[in-house]
């Protein structure tokens, strides 16, 4: 069975687009919502994302994604291709 995933588009800190991806069928169930992959705006073009379970942890690298990608479906890709049981949110 495939997980449900619900994404965000907002504008975040300092004024930066920002995809989020919640795990389930909805982000606004009560308690808190379990983030499991975002995107930031690149400077020059693109997004910086982080996927839990790919590279969740802040010492890892960012994944550049071009902006020829719909960066929501990449997440859910990259979270379908990468699925771990005991998952954490980042």
């Amino acid at each position: 069975m495939s997980m449900k995933y619900t994404w965000t588009f907002t504008m975040g800190t300092r004024r930066e687009p920002c995809w989020s991806m919640f795990e389930g069928e909805s982000h606004t169930i009560v308690g808190k919502p379990k983030l499991v992959a975002y995107a930031k705006r690149a400077k020059n073009g693109g997004w910086f994302v982080r996927i839990s379970e790919l590279n969740g942890e802040l010492n890892t690298e960012k994944i550049y994604v071009d902006d020829d990608v719909f960066v929501p479906n990449f997440m859910q890709l990259m979270l379908e291709m990468h699925k771990n049981p005991n998952r954490t949110t980042i």
